[in-house]
């Protein structure tokens, strides 16, 4: 038996609703992406353990992008995970500041052995599901509530240390 599906996504369903019901802007509605980037500079003998604060979203951040990218290390594995950020002046709670949400949230044993060309990690370890996209980054990390302030996206040096110092870099887009 063959079956033809006409299936509407949570946004087009709202849209068809009387009265229409609005999606949220990056939860369904347009909305421009915000871009941050940046990189760090791996030491040569950087153990496993080693963490890496490259980039900082706000705590209502819709992720839709990981994209992470490096030179050859010659050995090194790495997590891409969040943290809570560990500054005082930017609102985040003291209480929680520099503290571990999830170390592989969005990856986990990425390999930079050799270089990685620009790679969309946003979800490979499997955490950052298709609809968990759609919600603010606290939420989707599994916080009971926003905690307001501001999360560090981290890399951490996972399962095989560097053995050559090298530069690794993240840019990560995200509605608000």
């Amino acid at each position: 038996m063959t079956q033809t599906s006409a299936l509407k996504s949570a946004s087009i369903t709202n849209l068809d609703s009387t009265p229409v019901v609005p999606n949220s802007c990056g939860m369904g509605a347009p909305d421009r992406l915000r871009t941050v980037d940046d990189y760090v500079t791996t030491l040569s003998g950087d153990q496993t353990g080693s963490t890496y604060k490259v980039v900082r979203i706000p705590s209502t951040a819709i992720v839709k992008s990981v994209v992470l990218e490096s030179e050859a290390m010659t050995g090194g594995k790495f997590d891409i995970g969040l943290y809570y950020s560990d500054s005082a002046v930017d609102g985040t709670p003291s209480g929680v500041q520099g503290t571990l949400i999830s170390a592989n949230f969005f990856a986990t044993d990425v390999d930079c052995s050799s270089a990685v060309g620009p790679t969309n990690e946003v979800n490979q370890s499997g955490n950052y599901t298709l609809n968990l996209r759609a919600e603010p980054i606290w939420q989707a990390a599994g916080l009971s509530a926003d905690p307001g302030g501001f999360l560090d996206v981290v890399l951490t040096c996972h399962t095989t240390a560097v053995t050559t110092g090298a530069r690794i870099g993240l840019k990560v887009e995200y509605a608000e």
